[in-house]
């Protein structure tokens, strides 16, 4: 049992090795100041560090950008997380038969009402 302990099978190994691609290749542009900025801004814009932005719109030739949530998108998605779990809630004090449940409908109903003014 020792010797295989800390061993990785060859078959991980061999996944490691992949995830791990070294890139230790270069490729040099000539731009401009003013180009490097548009390119640093476009890569921010999509979440992407600059070399990662530049190497996929080299191979792919386009990028998708995730939008950055506004602040009332993550209210929403908070107010609807908290909702879910009054949901849940419900759920589990009907099936154990507990008459609590009234009592969580109200407030689930109070933060509905609160969330969808």
């Amino acid at each position: 049992m020792n010797k295989y302990k800390g061993k990785a099978a060859r078959w991980q190994q061999r996944d490691k090795k992949e995830q791990r691609m070294n890139k230790t290749e270069f490729i040099k542009v000539r731009c401009t100041l003013e180009e490097k900025q548009r390119i640093k801004s476009k890569a921010e814009n999509t979440g992407r560090r600059f070399s990662d932005y530049c190497r996929e719109i080299l191979l792919n030739g386009e990028i998708i950008a995730v939008p950055k949530m506004t602040d009332n998108e993550r209210e929403a998605i908070a107010i609807l997380q908290h909702t879910g779990r009054f949901y849940g809630q419900v759920s589990n004090l009907i099936k154990v038969k507990d008459e609590d449940w009234l009592h969580i409908t109200k407030n689930l109903s109070l933060c509905a009402k609160e969330a969808f003014k």
